[in-house]
């Protein structure tokens, strides 16, 4: 409820603004004849208990007949001790508002079409097809006496087609083409699927989870949350409330005015705790464009705190009797709910008229809200394809290393067989040294071509000898 203070004192009257309870009370004073003065409490609290039995704000003034009644209080056990309700006009629940979820990582937009599953299956459906692929061909190549394909290569046949790189040739035998064919069409119908799932995911992402309850936002953690200075019903709740979640969020809670919240809500990862109608008013007015998009997000999970709200009466007043049947009958009437919904697209659009246009707020935000118009192409950028370069990065990284182990394996390889014994006759002898490697590599490949070899008769001082190269390089050995 909106009011304009006329002085600064405290319990001073007060000038009330256009809302439900100004118009039930204007509505009442019409009907019953009757005149009020209006005043803020001497503390500004709508009314906590004390230890002593006593209570603060509109509940205390109330208890001490220091008024006669007061508009919108919440109806709760304790205060039903001290004063008198009237009945129940309208119900606000507790809720919980943040920043819209963001959208989620670009980097997994390859993968996120499908379920962890879907790719699992996928994985062990195009190995099964290579065996049984393999398995095909070596029982058609054991009964035909053909050769069938190898292990590896039936896989990478699976793998080509998948990858719509099938090769040139298919097996030669109808069972080898029944079983490709089907797998062709297998992959065709999956390929056909991804393709959409990829495009709609590039096009339009999806976001992260929203935080709907108390519960929620403890077991994710990271997460702040907090409460208008008004400790009113609500804050008596969350103080008495006896629910291991309730008291845990009771005991985390920050304790800061509206803009306060409302600055660390559009910074992300902290909620503010309110009332239903309350923060739907403000937002509206305050968090929404002339398009009606609003970075504001309101958990779905409500937590009713008490019965709804009522006026509530000093003890032994003589006139709620009348003042309970005129709301009756306007709750009969359907006033209410017609009342409130009006009053919020009223308030809406008088705060955007007067402060929307001028809050640097809003225009900080604002930009976080620009939309493709409808109808218009989505121009995928490097956002939306963030995924494509890294994976192209990683590929480069594993052709790299595999670079580096390349060079690597091969030195040790060259290592080892500069190191290894020369084996002769069944013995092990030392590595030739390096005259012998200087002699032997004298001998270019022009020095053993073929020539024509002339054997000559055996004499008394010659013996029996060859002319051609290869005697000599003989005795060189």
């Amino acid at each position: 409820m909106d009011f304009r203070r006329d002085s600064t004192e405290s319990a001073t009257t007060v000038t009330p603004q256009d809302s439900l309870d100004v118009r039930i009370l204007n509505t009442l004073t019409r009907t019953l004849n009757f005149t009020y003065e209006m005043r803020v409490p001497w503390d500004d609290q709508w009314g906590t208990s004390t230890p002593s039995g006593n209570w603060t704000g509109v509940v205390g003034t109330l208890q001490y007949h220091k008024a006669d009644f007061s508009l919108l209080l919440s109806w709760l056990r304790g205060r039903y001790q001290v004063v008198e309700y009237s009945r129940i006009y309208v119900n606000e629940p507790i809720v919980m508002i943040m920043l819209k979820p963001g959208p989620l990582p670009q980097y997994l937009a390859l993968i996120r079409p499908l379920s962890g599953e879907t790719w699992a299956a996928l994985f062990l459906s195009t190995v099964s097809a290579g065996l049984i692929l393999w398995a095909l061909q070596w029982a058609w190549g054991r009964a035909c006496g053909q050769t069938g394909l190898s292990l590896d290569t039936s896989i990478l046949y699976t793998w080509s087609i998948l990858f719509e790189e099938p090769p040139p040739h298919i097996p030669t035998n109808m069972s080898g083409r029944m079983f490709v064919g089907w797998w062709w069409l297998y992959c065709t119908l999956f390929i056909v699927v991804y393709r959409s799932s990829l495009i709609a995911h590039l096009s339009v992402p999806g976001t992260a989870n929203a935080i709907d309850s108390f519960e929620q936002m403890l077991d994710e953690g990271g997460w702040t949350w907090g409460y208008e200075p008004s400790y009113g019903a609500g804050w008596e709740w969350f103080k008495t409330n006896t629910n291991p979640i309730i008291k845990r969020i009771y005991q985390g809670m920050e304790v800061l005015e509206f803009p306060e919240q409302m600055e660390r809500v559009l910074k992300g990862r902290h909620a503010l705790i309110t009332w239903k109608y309350k923060i739907k008013s403000l937002v509206a007015a305050l968090y929404t464009d002339e398009y009606g998009n609003t970075p504001i997000y309101t958990a779905r999970q409500v937590y009713f705190n008490y019965g709804g709200y009522g006026w509530c009466f000093r003890k032994g007043a003589p006139f709620r009797r009348a003042i309970d049947l005129q709301k009756q009958r306007m709750i009969e009437a359907g006033l209410i709910p017609q009342w409130i919904n009006d009053l919020i697209g009223t308030k809406a659009k008088k705060a955007r008229d007067q402060f929307g246009k001028e809050t640097s707020l809003e225009k900080d935000w604002a930009k976080n809200l620009q939309q493709d118009t409808e109808g218009e192409r989505v121009v995928l950028s490097l956002m939306h394809l963030q995924s494509v370069f890294i994976l192209l990065g990683l590929g480069f990284c594993i052709a790299v290393t595999g670079l580096f182990i390349e060079i690597i394996v091969h030195a040790f390889v060259r290592r080892s067989e500069a190191k290894m014994h020369v084996v002769e006759g069944g013995k092990l002898l030392p590595e030739p040294n390096q005259e012998f490697l200087k002699q032997r590599n004298a001998f270019t490949p022009t020095d053993f071509t073929p020539t024509a070899c002339h054997l000559q008769p055996p004499t008394a001082t010659h013996s029996p000898s060859s002319t051609c190269p290869s005697a000599a390089l003989n005795s060189l050995e």
